[in-house]
């Protein structure tokens, strides 16, 4: 091979690598732009971007790399998270544990994925496909930071028909290009419409004798310890206070008060009085173990006026994988990957998320549906106090309520 071939083979690998790099550059940023700040989610507008990014990629390894950074970029903070929960776990297991989830989720997008040069229908529908495989089961019991979470900003109170608009947006965008006239016009009618959307929507107020009690305990004592005992003394201190202030439901966060391996009853016997006297209910979040303790249900249990004696009030239909769900091996949590997010307590309709069910779509069918009159997440997440998943949970939790147009209420312990 002559001196000028060589130069040519090598100025076209750089043509090819530096788009590639750039494409990279790019999603890892929007895996932590995207989900920057709670308190307002015009950060989320950046996941508009994802898709195209991908679909710009050259092939499908390029869309693969793409797609990776993306999750394993804003999933950064996941090996320390799974060494706080494990100790005992090797740091080369976190990561790998880590890049194997980022992996897993990037694979849809290789499958749908259409190589630039392929007409606008067939990468339009790729896209689609893609979010729709990431969104239902069985990746959809994992697909944490979707960029369908976007349709919570862009059109606030829609439910599945704004879900379904925000696929179709973020389709338009990845396949827009210079001679796609109807493709812009298109966008340009979605974001007037998401203009409207945003100038008639209103934040919805929960109501004022609900309550929701949020926690700074970090990680439960040991369960026979008197420390233990002595925070569940201080959770039922807590629920007479806000009994007395008035509140006719209150919230603890998931697994406040421990398991139920150890009883209980004696101290929420006052609190469960105090309530059904004054037609109230208090929901505490424990770990019920079946009788043969093979498994538990990680659940809100429910002491007064609609639910009393520790009654499983609500359970979590898709537990933290690994933590908590171990998918049939061993000791774990019971799942529900079917059931409703929605129950009646009160005269009211209420969408329950459990922890790990914030990152989440599937498991909030009813609260998207339209069934819900209130959003209500318990929450575990001193795992991840202080991280950018402790952050892109909140974001993902408030998108979620506003997709639905519900109030929220969370209680939630770092």
């Amino acid at each position: 091979m002559d001196e000028h071939a060589i130069d040519a083979l090598t100025l076209q690998r750089s043509r090819v690598q530096e788009p590639l790099q750039g494409l990279c550059l790019l999603s890892s940023g929007i895996g932590i732009a995207a989900w920057l700040d709670p308190a307002q989610l015009l950060t989320l507008l950046w996941l508009l971007l994802l898709p195209l990014l991908i679909f710009r990629a050259a092939n499908r390894g390029g869309a693969f790399v793409v797609a990776f950074l993306y999750y394993a970029v804003g999933a950064h903070a996941v090996p320390g998270i799974i060494l706080g929960f494990f100790p005992k776990l090797s740091t080369l297991t976190s990561v790998l544990l880590w890049a194997g989830d980022a992996a897993f989720l990037a694979l849809p997008w290789v499958i749908a994925f259409a190589p630039p040069h392929a007409t606008v229908t067939r990468r339009a529908v790729g896209v689609t496909v893609a979010l729709l495989i990431l969104s239902l089961p069985p990746i959809g019991f994992f697909h944490w930071g979707t960029p369908l979470m976007v349709a919570g900003l862009l059109f606030p109170g829609w439910g599945w028909v704004g879900l379904g608009v925000t696929a179709v947006v973020l389709a338009m965008i990845a396949v827009a290009g210079k001679h796609t006239h109807k493709v812009h016009a298109a966008i340009a009618v979605a974001a007037l419409f998401a203009i409207v959307a945003n100038a008639r929507y209103r934040e919805p107020v929960p109501p004022a004798d609900w309550r929701a009690i949020s926690l700074e305990s970090g990680r439960n004592p040991e369960l026979w310890s008197d420390d233990m005992a002595a925070k569940r003394e201080g959770l039922a201190d807590l629920a007479m206070v806000a009994l007395s202030s008035g509140a006719k439901v209150i919230i603890f966060p998931e697994a406040s008060s421990g398991s139920s391996r150890r009883a209980q009853m004696y101290i929420w016997a006052g609190v469960s009085t105090q309530a059904k006297v004054r037609g109230a209910t208090v929901l505490v979040g424990e770990e019920t173990w079946d009788a043969a303790r093979t498994g538990f249900q990680n659940a809100l249990i429910g002491f007064g006026a609609e639910k009393d004696g520790g009654a499983v009030v609500v359970s979590s239909m898709v537990p933290m994988p690994m933590g908590d769900w171990k998918f049939g091996f061993g000791e774990g949590a019971e799942t529900n990957l079917f059931g409703s997010d929605v129950i009646e307590l009160h005269g009211m309709k209420v969408a329950f998320s459990m922890c790990f069910e914030d990152f989440l779509l599937w498991p909030h069918r009813g609260l998207l549906s339209g069934r819900a009159d209130l959003f209500v997440s318990a929450t575990n997440q001193w795992p991840s106090s202080g991280t950018s998943a402790e952050t892109i949970q909140d974001i993902s939790r408030a998108a979620l309520s506003r997709m639905a147009g519900v109030a929220m209420l969370v209680a939630k312990n770092r």
